[in-house]
């Protein structure tokens, strides 16, 4: 099966040895992904619309799109920001509608994030 990596050049790909998206068959993970400045000042719903704009970029360099993404998981430091970040998650989402886990961590990377979202898309056939 051909497996195609896929970088955005971000410096942390090759500080840490990771690639922001690998497809495999018709399968994309996406990595988790935080927002880039400016957004990481922003609260966390424009943290979400901008890591979700992230994301969409690096399906499509995989050939996938939005409506691909079955499962997400969104971790975020603070339970407060639920709402904002489900609503960022919506608007992105509408009907498509993926399994979705959120998990609540006491910190992400860098520090000023306040949201970190991953996606598995699946390319139908």
């Amino acid at each position: 099966m051909t497996r195609q990596n896929i970088s955005s050049g971000y410096a942390f790909e090759d500080a840490y040895g990771y690639s922001r998206a690998v497809r495999v068959g018709n399968q994309v993970f996406v990595s988790g992904t935080t927002a880039r400045p400016p957004h990481l000042d922003g609260d966390a719903y424009l943290q979400a619309r901008a890591i979700l704009a992230l994301i969409a970029d690096a399906l499509a360099e995989a050939g996938a799109d939005m409506r691909h993404v079955v499962r997400t998981v969104v971790y975020v430091i603070d339970m407060a920001d639920t709402e904002h970040v489900a609503r960022a998650h919506s608007e992105a989402f509408d009907a498509v509608r993926p399994a979705s886990t959120l998990v609540q961590v006491s910190a992400l990377t860098p520090t000023s994030a306040r949201v970190e979202i991953e996606v598995v898309a699946i390319i139908s056939a």
